[in-house]
């Protein structure tokens, strides 16, 4: 990705053309990673999944290039299926992009090529030019069961840098943009009231999480539109649920209107053709022999229905911040306490439940001492009609719990003058068992073997790897993926070992 990108909108549409999944992820010198959670109600089907990002989504595309996914609720055979792209059709030929970038060689030498259940593959990587010169890279790696292949949408790297050699996503229009930040949050700054002296314009916003963990004040000014962005940097610091209030010009009643991203980028995609990207991969690094599955020994893991029933809570989980904002929402609220003793241990409760109140409006003394409820303690209420004594009009008396006035998350942000928005979505890290998470006897189902994007090699080009294999006995494929930043450094390469059970 450019380097001049900040944030990646991603989105996975499934097949009714309907956005199933929308978030936001950092990206870093050129580089994002992330996960997608898949939805217990997603259908079965070809998804398509969008990014776009401030310098490759303008206002004269029309073109756009989404990676295909494919959902299913059992796995079927695998099928070896064949891209609809051609040379012939497209006119391009691998080695146009050979000449734009600069190809790796990547190799990968294994301890063996066959493993049981819960052993440990040892892997060496190594990257070097086509010269045979070792070279210092970033590297991408996982080990998946390859009941999971799905040819249509696992292209190579390489075959990404189609747009970019062909000048379609790579174009620079980071500065004619007008669609997208280059941050997660932006927006701007709306004055209810707005006068001459108080105006939106150079007014302050601060921008924290709901523990603020960094302890730092974070500032961001709007400008003279009253316009606003929270940069990449400061969201980075900040984690997924991001809190703004507005810390100046009170006076004008200030509010927040967010930026959808999402919608401009919608707007595009229905007026964009979809084109997918062509299979290319480096000479020699890829073996496309596609070894037939054994299914005898395959442990299968069936599931059976797991039904959890609960009952809902009388509150809303809350957060320690929101938690103390519903605490002290009674204080908007109409409930009092009048201090006359009640009997039973408690005292009146009043104007909490319409027409129950100890002190009608034509009584004529004065209650005893005005205090506020207390959530969760019990109270008397007591209801009268008619007459100017209550006393002789007794309707109903019973003893309550106060549970104070419900307010949703949004409502009790606006009544404190703060606005809520997503940040980044969370980092996702895949854990890897060890001797002792086995030594509890549980079933260790993982088809994702290992994932890691990011490490480097030494500067002899070498990578020692290392993880365990799981209960699944099948075929794995072994995907690496080497990058240089900046400079243009691609290579990758596909190996496979054969998972059986232990006698």
């Amino acid at each position: 990705m450019s380097d001049k990108a900040h944030t990646a909108f991603v989105e996975v549409v499934n097949p009714n053309d309907s956005v199933v999944w929308k978030e936001k992820y950092p990206i870093v010198n050129g580089e994002c990673d992330g996960q997608i959670y898949i939805g217990d109600d997603w259908k079965t089907g070809e998804y398509r999944m969008y990014v776009s990002t401030r310098n490759t989504l303008g206002s004269t595309d029309s073109v756009m290039f989404p990676t295909r996914i494919l959902i299913v609720k059992e796995l079927p055979e695998v099928q070896d299926l064949v891209s609809t792209w051609s040379k012939e059709s497209d006119g391009l030929d691998s080695d146009t992009i050979f000449r734009q970038i600069k190809p790796l060689k990547v190799t990968v030498e294994l301890d063996s090529t066959e493993y049981h259940t819960r052993s440990t593959v040892k892997a060496r990587v190594t990257v070097t030019d086509f010269n045979g010169n070792p070279v210092r890279t970033k590297i991408a790696l996982t080990a998946y069961d390859r009941l999971y292949d799905y040819p249509l949408g696992n292209l190579g790297l390489l075959s990404q840098c189609y747009g970019w050699a062909n000048s379609i996503v790579q174009s620079d229009i980071d500065s004619k943009n007008i669609f997208l930040s280059d941050g997660p949050i932006s927006g701007r700054l709306v004055a209810k009231k707005k006068t001459k002296e108080l105006s939106p314009e150079g007014q302050f916003i601060n921008v924290f999480d709901f523990s603020n963990t960094t302890g730092l004040l974070n500032i961001v000014e709007t400008s003279e539109d009253g316009d606003f962005e929270v940069s990449s940097d400061m969201a980075l610091a900040l984690g997924w649920e991001i809190l703004l209030k507005p810390v100046s010009g009170q006076k004008m009643k200030p509010e927040i209107d967010f930026e959808d991203s999402f919608a401009s980028i919608e707007k595009v995609r229905e007026h964009s053709e979809d084109r997918y990207f062509p299979d290319i991969h480096l000479k020699d690094s890829i073996s496309y022999n596609l070894d037939s599955l054994d299914f005898s020994g395959r442990r299968i893991v069936k599931l059976e229905e797991v039904v959890v029933k609960g009952h809902a809570g009388r509150y809303p989980k809350r957060n320690k911040l929101m938690g103390y904002l519903d605490s002290i929402s009674t204080l908007h609220g109409n409930a009092w306490v009048c201090g006359c003793p009640a009997g039973h241990g408690t005292t009146f409760l009043n104007d909490y439940i319409p027409g129950y109140t100890h002190h009608p409006g034509n009584e004529s003394y004065q209650p005893v001492k005005r205090s506020l409820p207390v959530k969760g303690k019990s109270y008397t209420v007591v209801k009268y009609t008619g007459g100017i004594y209550h006393v002789d009009k007794l309707v109903d008396l019973k003893i309550i719990e106060y549970t104070g006035p419900r307010y949703s998350d949004e409502e009790l942000l606006r009544m404190n003058g703060l606005w809520k928005s997503k940040g980044f979505y969370p980092k996702h890290k895949f854990e890897i068992p060890t001797e002792e998470d086995w030594a509890y006897g549980l079933e260790d189902n993982r088809n994702t073997l290992i994932w890691n994007a990011g490490v480097m090699t030494d500067e002899n080009g070498i990578l020692e790897i290392k993880f365990p294999t799981s209960d699944i006995a099948s075929l794995f494929n072994i995907k690496i993926i080497a990058w240089k930043p900046n400079d243009y450094g691609f290579g990758e390469a596909l190996r496979k070992i054969r998972v059986i059970v232990k006698d």
